[in-house]
């Protein structure tokens, strides 16, 4: 783009000194307006699946802890290849001790089979670093009021990697549908003269990336482990977990497991986004379905920069994103006043797909001043491409990671662009989830599906 305006040329001067004037006139005739870079970064935020607080032994009617040999605990749950599983539960007899895996958490699956059988050669004995250890001060019973000075080590650290005299864990797999059963038995007892032990209530935990709950030789992250390794007590944590947005709806729990395809990035200045409209079809050659439906960014990158102009890239990977991993764009010569838009599929699915929402996310403040960082998260929806017909997420025979090719599976008898506004969870039993706005950002303070981050920096 090109400026003809000329600042400072008066008729004047231009009659007294035409030569300087003319040499003026052309240097700005060949002033570009000023364009912007920057870089997106899509991250896969899906990590918290589901959690589970537990506190009545087995075979008891009442909550409480578990004094005596043989007395143990079972959580029985939903899982979907790919997740691990955490839990912690206190060390009683002790200030701040507890027992849980390594902060990786323990996979559920060897490829697609469920892990059953016993699991204690994976579980350890922690310090949390909260309190300084000190028999006199050590809790008696879960819920202890008692408290001993603060840790002068206040990283979580291993205390005992040889936890079989104390206690013992199994992991069963119960049926064909993903459903597990974790039992946590005390063998040594409170009375036990070289290895007292009181096992306390805990919390299971079902995720994706690891250090669900706390990272070895760091301190706690003042979410509620603390509240189990000094007091035996999971409600905090637990609550954090599970906390409710004001729609109703999971602030951290992610509604599935899915990775991601490669996307586009691009900007735009029309009032809604170029590559789809709400309630309309696909337009025809964008290249949607492609992505929507197999991952294939190629067309949608071409519609975009051939057919409608616009700055687009691609993203660096070009390879599938799971939990914990990224897209990262730079989005070159961005004229001012423009926005953002990108899409992504949905793998695990028919024909979703994540995206800005159709005003597009701005790059510019009402001054005209480009972003120079800034959280776009809650900007992004899940959705459906009203091309092929749903199949529930992650199981599907016409779903990318399953069809036996491109192009797969029956059409949508509903063929227009549309938010996806509900989930039925099968892969972790979580049920309906119901999300009219089709929020699809982690911790979108409505709650939605809990799906992805994304930030926007200038170069």
């Amino acid at each position: 783009m090109k400026t003809k305006t000329i600042i400072g040329c008066s008729f004047l001067t231009a009659f007294l000194t035409m030569t300087a004037c003319d040499k003026f006139r052309g240097d700005v005739d060949e002033m570009e307006d000023p364009t912007y870079s920057f870089d997106i970064t899509v991250t896969n935020a899906v990590n918290y699946y589901a959690a589970m607080a537990f506190n009545t032994p087995d075979g008891a009617n009442m909550p409480g802890p578990l004094p005596d040999p043989g007395t143990s605990y079972s959580v029985t749950f939903k899982a979907y290849p790919g997740s691990r599983l955490s839990f912690a539960t206190m060390s009683v007899i002790s200030n701040d001790w507890f027992y849980a895996p390594s902060g990786a958490g323990i996979a559920l699956f060897n490829g697609d089979s469920p892990v059953s059988g016993e699991i204690t050669d994976y579980v350890y004995l922690w310090d949390a670093g909260v309190e300084e250890e000190d028999p006199a001060t050590r809790t008696s019973e879960p819920g202890g009021a008692e408290a001993g000075d603060p840790d002068d080590d206040t990283s979580v650290r291993v205390v005992d990697e040889t936890v079989k005299d104390q206690i013992r864990v199994w992991l069963e797999c119960n049926n064909d549908e993903g459903y597990f059963t974790l039992t946590i038995e005390n063998v040594a007892g409170a009375m036990n003269p070289e290895n007292p032990t009181m096992l306390s209530p805990g919390i299971t935990v079902v995720h994706a990336m690891p250090e669900a709950l706390f990272t070895e030789g760091e301190p706690d992250r003042g979410l509620g482990l603390s509240d189990i390794a000094v007091q035996g007590n999971p409600g905090p944590l637990y609550g954090w977990l599970t906390e409710i947005g004001s729609q109703g709806l999971p602030i951290r729990l992610a509604s599935s497991f899915t990775v991601l395809s490669p996307g586009t990035a691009y900007a735009f200045n029309t009032s809604v986004d170029p590559l789809f409209e709400l309630g309309m079809p696909q337009y025809p050659g964008s290249g949607l379905e492609a992505l929507a439906e197999d991952g294939v960014n190629g067309g949608v990158t071409g519609y975009l920069s051939m057919e409608e102009g616009l700055p687009v890239v691609n993203d660096d990977q070009a390879a599938i994103i799971p939990p914990g991993q990224s897209l990262t764009f730079t989005l070159e010569d961005v004229p001012e006043g423009y926005k953002l838009g990108l899409a992504t599929m949905f793998v695990f699915s028919n024909d979703w797909f994540l995206a800005a929402r159709p005003e597009g996310i701005p790059l510019f403040d009402a001054n005209g001043n480009p972003v120079n960082e800034m959280n776009a998260t809650d900007y992004i929806a899940l959705y459906d491409a009203g091309t092929e017909a749903d199949e529930p997420v992650g199981f599907g025979d016409s779903q990318a990671p399953f069809q036996s090719g491109p192009d797969t599976g029956d059409t949508d008898s509903d063929n227009t662009v549309r938010y996806v506004t509900s989930i039925y969870d099968m892969q972790f039993g979580k049920g309906l989830l119901a999300n009219p706005s089709a929020a699809a950002g982690l911790e979108n303070p409505d709650g939605g599906y809990n799906l992805v981050t994304v930030t926007i920096r200038r170069r």
